[in-house]
């Protein structure tokens, strides 16, 4: 599809890229240095059950979420990621946290691409889709082709979970951008997903310095495959590569 997002945009992605060359440190800047406690609460409790499942998280970073899927028997988890250099780290870092696990380390794939080009090279879309501090860290003018970006990767009926940050005052005019779930909900309703769960995350459950900020918002892709704007489950990524040129930018 044709990019809206092309004006006023140019060479805001080439700051990510520009961070990972100079080096990002294990939990410093946005690194967290471990997967998200929501997350890791909703896999652990199996609220969110990936075991199987083709799961991807697009600004990936170093991989912490990433390889959270993996253990919990996404298969794969594939994280994509703007930056080479965030990729390479990311590869480290799975090499070294999942060095005594040779078979879920297979499990996490890792690739440096775009997220509005991306085609996973199977041809397949995915079950699960993850998404935080990927959003927030898009310019927004490119957030209708995030929700459109979405919609083509992800199968119908699968389901795209996301936590929704940072929510409130004191981020605006820079990444992170402020967001919140009513604007959530303006681009992924008419973009071809349901609403199936939003709610705000106990403070406990954030990274350090995120308690009160972060939202919990469960969509489910629509299947509209009667109306014949859907190509199906075997093929519903495949049109990925006509989306905007816009890349993904690395993880929060």
């Amino acid at each position: 599809m044709a990019s809206t997002a092309a004006a006023g945009t140019e060479g805001y992605d080439s700051q990510w890229v520009e961070h990972w060359k100079q080096g990002v440190p294990p939990g410093q800047l946005w690194d967290a240095g471990k997967p998200s406690p929501y997350l890791a609460h909703l896999l652990d409790s199996k609220q969110l059950d990936v075991a199987g499942k083709r799961v991807l998280v697009p600004g990936c970073g170093r991989g912490y979420d990433v390889f959270a899927f993996a253990q919990a028997g996404a298969a794969p988890a594939v994280g994509l990621d703007l930056s080479p250099e965030a990729v390479a780290a990311a590869a480290a870092e799975r090499d070294s946290q999942l060095a005594h696990s040779p078979e879920v380390a297979a499990r996490a794939e890792l690739v440096a691409g775009s997220f509005f080009e991306y085609v996973h090279a199977s041809g397949r879309p995915f079950d699960v889709g993850f998404d935080y501090t990927f959003l927030c860290a898009l310019h927004p003018d490119m957030r209708k082709d995030w929700a459109a970006g979405w919609a083509q990767l992800l199968a119908p009926g699968a389901e795209l979970v996301t936590i929704i940050f940072p929510v409130g005052p004191g981020f605006v005019g820079n990444p992170p951008w402020q967001v919140s779930p009513e604007l959530y909900e303006e681009l992924l309703l008419p973009a071809g997903f349901e609403q199936t769960e939003l709610t705000q995350i106990p403070p406990h459950l954030s990274h350090k310095g995120r308690g009160g900020r972060e939202w919990l918002g469960r969509w489910r892709r629509v299947d509209s495959s009667s109306n014949g704007n859907d190509s199906g489950t075997d093929g519903g990524a495949g049109d990925a590569s006509t989306h905007s040129s816009s890349t993904a930018v690395s993880r929060m």
